[in-house]
C-alpha cells in the first residue's frame, strides 16, 4: 500500500474513533518522515488547539528534528499534562515502502480526573463501622477480665480450679458472656477449653478441667 492509501485508511480508522469517543477525543495522522513531523489530518483539534499544518507536539511545543529511535516503538496509553489538562495520549506508528506515519489518540481526561479524586475522596474511610464496635466490644471485655481478677486477687497463673470457677461465675454477674467470643477470649486467658468454660456456665460446677 502506498503512502496517499495508508493516509485514506488512517483518515477513516481516526475519524471513527474521534467519533466514537466524542469532542473529548483528538486524533490525527502524522507525517513521521518530516522532521517537524507535520500534522496531516486532525480530527477534535481542540482538545490540544491543533490544526492541519501544525507541526506542535501533544506538549504544546514545536517540534525539532525527534531521535529516529524513538520511532522504532509504539506509545501507547500515556498521561500527558498540559498545565491544568490531563490527556491519556497513545501513538502507532505505522510504516511502508518510503513513509512512516503515525497515527495519534488523545483523550482529554482532566474531567475525569478530577471527578475520580472527588470520588476517592468521597469514599475515603477511618474505619468500618462494624470493626470498630468489635475492637470497642473486644477492649471492654479485656476491662471487665481485669476487672474480675483484680477483685478476686489472685493472677490467673496462679489460679487453681477453685479460683477459675469464682472467676467464671464474677464474670458472668458482670455480663462479660454477654460480648460475642467471651468464651473463647476467656479459655485463652484462663488456659482452659472452651468446653470447660461452658461447663462452669451451664452446670456451675465443672467437668473435669481438660488442661488442667
Amino acid at each position: 500500500m502506498d503512502k496517499q492509501a495508508m493516509v485514506q485508511l488512517l483518515t477513516g480508522l481516526a475519524e471513527g474513533i474521534a467519533r466514537t469517543f466524542g469532542r473529548s477525543c483528538e486524533t490525527l495522522i502524522q507525517d513521521l518522515e518530516d522532521p517537524k513531523h507535520r500534522i496531516l489530518v486532525i480530527f477534535n483539534g481542540h482538545v490540544t488547539g491543533r490544526h492541519a499544518g501544525s507541526t506542535e507536539d501533544v506538549f504544546g511545543s514545536e517540534q525539532n528534528e525527534v531521535d529516529p529511535r524513538l520511532l522504532q516503538q509504539n506509545w501507547v496509553n500515556m498521561m500527558v499534562v498540559r498545565g491544568d489538562q490531563k490527556i491519556k495520549s497513545s501513538t502507532m506508528i505505522v510504516r511502508g515502502d518510503g513513509y512512516c506515519l503515525g497515527l495519534g489518540i488523545n483523550l482529554d481526561v482532566t474531567r475525569s480526573s478530577a471527578y475520580l479524586e472527588y470520588l476517592t475522596e468521597q469514599l475515603s474511610i477511618d474505619n468500618y463501622l462494624e470493626n470498630a464496635f468489635d475492637s470497642a466490644k473486644q477492649g471492654r471485655l479485656e476491662e471487665i477480665f481485669n476487672s474480675c481478677v483484680q477483685t478476686l486477687g489472685i493472677p490467673t497463673d496462679k489460679m487453681k480450679k477453685a479460683d477459675r470457677i469464682a472467676l467464671v461465675q464474677l464474670l458472668q454477674r458482670q455480663h462479660a458472656f454477654d460480648y460475642q467470643k467471651a468464651v473463647p477470649f476467656i479459655s485463652e486467658k484462663l488456659g482452659v477449653s472452651r468446653y470447660t468454660i461452658y461447663n462452669y456456665l451451664k452446670l456451675g460446677q465443672p467437668d473435669e478441667d481438660r488442661l488442667s
